[in-house]
């Protein structure tokens, strides 16, 4: 029998071939042609592409010293719910997109609501409230205390991918699930509010403090502008499915499945249960889409 741990592996895996193929195509399309030259031969072609920085605040409930870290990555999880158990988002009102019911349940229904790729996004950017079982060691006060936690986007990268929490696992309960909750997301997203500099501008109004001596936003040099172009769902259950990858080319939508590549209408590709999407840089794709199709 296969353990949980090994099909989450499993999936990770397949997960990370995914991005290394559509990587690939891109640079077989000239969306990123120019990173070749600018970057130096010390970076791989995942991190030129798809390597962000996310920027966590976290702040003393106490006396208000914030602590700042940052971290690189490479794509965003984000769930389809607000954060249970443990800690709580700020605000007393649930989202309109979750479902209503008891919050921990693990039998409610999967399709009880719709989710939207913007929400998500609001969710993961909201200021948390660490449980006490959390508390961190304030410098100032000298003593561990609650705090509230913030993430924002301190850089954003050339292609955004967001995975979206899709699979629930409960060790209190000995349960897991898959989600299968519809979720919208939009052919155009613009992330400027999501950025570092728009989330201190939100609490501090116009007094922006420096990035630890650096520039006041490491993604004034890039559009907050991006366009969708591929989109991966998963079909079947927890412990056995089918990924199927939506590949847009030209402005002309592909159904990638397995060894059979189709056109689709992109109505097709919105009623897409997505696992994971992946947007670029608006600039960069309609300037690929301008050049013509290598022979």
């Amino acid at each position: 029998m296969v353990s949980s741990a090994s099909l989450h592996l499993e999936k990770e895996d397949g997960c990370f071939r995914v991005i290394a193929g559509i990587a690939f195509m891109n640079c077989r399309y000239g969306i990123i042609d120019h990173l070749l030259v600018k970057c130096s031969g010390e970076c791989c072609i995942a991190h030129r592409v798809f390597s962000g920085i996310l920027r966590s605040d976290v702040m003393c409930m106490a006396c208000g010293f914030t602590s700042t870290t940052y971290d690189p990555c490479v794509d965003i999880s984000l769930d389809l719910e607000p954060n249970q158990g443990g800690s709580a988002k700020i605000g007393s009102t649930k989202s309109h997109h979750s479902c209503n019911g008891e919050a921990d349940s693990m039998n409610s229904s999967q399709n009880c609501g719709t989710s939207t790729l913007m929400g998500c996004l609001d969710r993961f950017t909201r200021p948390e409230r660490l449980g006490s079982d959390q508390k961190f060691f304030c410098q100032q006060c000298q003593v561990r205390q609650e705090s509230l936690k913030q993430m924002s986007i301190r850089k954003l990268p050339l292609v955004s991918c967001f995975h979206i929490k899709r699979f629930e696992h409960s060790s209190s309960r000995n349960m897991s699930r898959k989600v299968d909750r519809y979720l919208q997301f939009p052919f155009s997203l613009d992330m400027a509010p999501y950025l570092s500099s728009s989330i201190l501008r939100s609490r501090f109004g116009n007094r922006i403090f420096s990035f630890d001596g650096d520039e006041p936003d490491a993604s004034t040099e890039l559009s907050s502008e991006f366009e969708l172009f591929a989109v991966v769902t998963h079909t079947g259950k927890l412990d056995a499915g089918h990924y199927v990858t939506y590949l847009r080319l030209s402005n002309q939508w592909y159904k990638c499945d397995d060894a059979w590549i189709t056109q689709v209408n992109e109505n097709i590709v919105r009623a897409a249960q997505g696992y994971m999407m992946f947007y670029v840089q608006k600039m960069l794709y309609y300037k690929a889409s301008e050049k013509p199709t290598p022979s």
